[in-house]
């Protein structure tokens, strides 16, 4: 890796959300500009599916289609790996993207002509379906594409692309429903998801060569069973514990959503009053969700700008796993022990920020060090069947907690845990496998130096603007980049008039007149796993 590279003013930009390499820029942008199109699609999509639905059908039918989607999916993913064997990498992701589209414009061409309750009913399947699917296929082809190191610097800053889509989509939905009706919004559904695809095979050349995944051989990893993406989670440890991972992280997740509705429910009843009629509890109601809603999406934002890369730098993904089951199993055990509403609903918010954001990407980026196989095949089952299993289990939870044991919200939240020490523990048996896999595929190598730079020589009042030699420094490790320390050779800080950029290894400032004749300067480079080189130089007063 280069020293002192020279940056766009967009990768200069993005250096305040993580580590970036000159020349990823590009494809940065055109990976983030996907995943926004895509979550801006299926947040429109989303709130259609629950408005065709509940128009046509009573409440409880919604709970019959989660679980006929759970059954859709059994049968999608032997679908998906036949397909697989035949069309693989960048051109699979483009075909379900277009196949996609184009039944989001079957959708806008039946609306006209719905009746009954059946158009609601297998609209809501099909965007849960799609929901699962086609965000699955994007970081699949993203894991694919970047190699290991490259893949935790990028995925915070792309993922931030995604969240901000969400935002967007469900912004428009609501603004334009009214206004527009229905179906304006399901042709920009379509038109959204469309465009996203236009990106693929540009986003894909833009990856530069250091920071993409090796070449595997053509036709490797294909899966050539009748039971397609299931016998790849199976027969690896790796991916069974991410599945059982997942399907903790849902089930304790749509539990701990039924607590919170439950205390809100309790909250609105102490607020209004016994003798409140509905529509006072429903304002209620209604304004502590707004709420609730409104902060989970401006600390996800701010926790995914400004909070994953250092994490990922602070303790790594293994440590990023733990992350949220500590949080969790903090909440659930302060509504079991300590039933203040406030803490528990501040709490809770920061739960699902922290899932929405750092838990969203890490689950991306554990999939960096797998074969392709379980890039597409493996990761599309997970996303797809055992993500739906975990809210069959949590229903089950409920259900027997309700009519068996007779639970009320602290037997729900110590249920909640309880699962929640099993989830740290299955989150650390993924670390120690992560690393392992990480370190089989990149084993790290600390920076060299391979040059003494030259003495800098300045003049009291002048303007300094002096940028480390590229040559100085070099990292072989692909898809590592270095960031920088500077300090006097003494290990004293530089002088407060001397400014340093730590990414470009650039040194700025005005030579005060009571310069010191000369001045020793240390430059230290730092890799991603915290190995060091260093340098140094003298900064000499010019002699007239």
């Amino acid at each position: 890796m280069a020293g002192a590279p020279e940056y766009s003013p967009f990768e200069r930009a993005v250096q305040v959300l993580t580590r970036v390499r000159a020349g990823e820029g590009r494809c940065i942008a055109l990976f983030a500009a996907h995943a926004f199109l895509i979550m801006a699609s299926y947040y429109v999509l989303k709130a259609l599916r629950e408005s065709f639905l509940l128009a046509g059908a009573a409440a409880e039918v919604r709970s019959y289609a989660v679980a006929a989607n759970g059954l859709v999916l059994m049968a999608l993913i032997p679908l998906y790996s036949a397909i697989r064997r035949r069309i693989d990498g960048a051109r699979l992701v483009r075909l379900v993207g277009v196949f996609f589209a184009a039944n989001i414009l079957a959708f806008a061409a039946a609306y006209p002509f719905r009746s009954g309750r059946w158009f609601g009913i297998v609209f809501f399947i099909w965007v849960s379906v799609y929901g699962l699917m086609v965000v699955a296929q994007f970081w699949a082809l993203a894991a694919n594409h970047f190699n290991t190191k490259s893949g935790q610097r990028l995925f915070p800053a792309i993922m931030l692309g995604a969240t901000l889509g969400s935002l967007v989509g469900a912004q428009l939905t609501d603004l334009a429903i009214t206004r527009l009706g229905p179906l304006p919004l399901l042709l920009l559904g379509a038109a959204l998801l469309g465009a996203s695809t236009a990106l693929i095979r540009p986003e894909v050349a833009a990856i530069p060569e250091l920071s993409r995944a090796a070449p595997a051989a053509p036709g490797t990893g294909r899966v050539h069973s009748v039971f397609g993406g299931f016998q790849v989670v199976f027969r690896s440890r790796y991916l069974l514990l991410v599945a059982g991972f997942v399907v903790l992280l849902n089930c304790i997740g749509s539990t701990g959503d039924y607590l919170l509705a439950a205390l809100i429910k309790a909250r609105a009843e102490a607020l209004a009053g016994a003798e409140a009629v509905l529509a006072q509890r429903e304002a209620i109601i209604g304004s502590l969700y707004a709420r609730y809603q409104l902060w989970v999406t401006l600390l996800g934002v701010l926790v995914q700008a400004l909070v994953v890369s250092r994490v990922y730098r602070a303790v790594g993904v293994r440590g990023a796993l733990l992350v949220l089951p500590a949080i969790a199993l903090f909440v659930y055990g302060a509504i079991a022990f300590v039933p203040v509403f406030t803490m528990i609903y501040v709490a809770k918010i920061l739960e699902s920020a922290t899932n929405y954001s750092l838990m969203n990407t890490t689950q991306q980026t554990l999939y960096l060090p797998t074969s392709a196989a379980e890039k597409f095949d493996g990761k599309t089952t997970i996303d797809t069947f055992f993500w739906r299993f975990g809210d069959i289990v949590q229903a089950g939870v409920v259900f027997v907690g309700l009519n068996v044991f007779g639970f009320g919200t602290r037997g729900f939240a110590l249920v909640n845990a309880a699962l929640c020490v099993a989830w740290v523990g299955v989150a650390v048996l993924i670390g120690r496998r992560y690393t392992a896999l990480s370190r089989a595929e990149t084993h790290n190598t600390a920076p060299l130096r391979q040059r003494e730079p030259a003495d800098l020589v300045v003049r009291p009042g002048q303007r300094i603007d002096h940028a480390l030699p590229a040559e100085t420094f070099f990292d072989p490790d692909p898809g590592d980049v270095l960031a920088y320390e500077a300090r006097l050779a003494n290990g004293t800080p530089l002088p407060r008039w001397l400014a340093f950029d730590c990414a470009a290894a650039r040194l700025t400032g005005i030579a005060p007149e009571d310069l010191a004749f000369e001045e020793r300067i240390e430059i230290i480079a730092i890799d991603m796993d915290g190995a060091t080189a260093s340098a140094v130089f003298t900064m000499r007063r010019a002699v007239f």
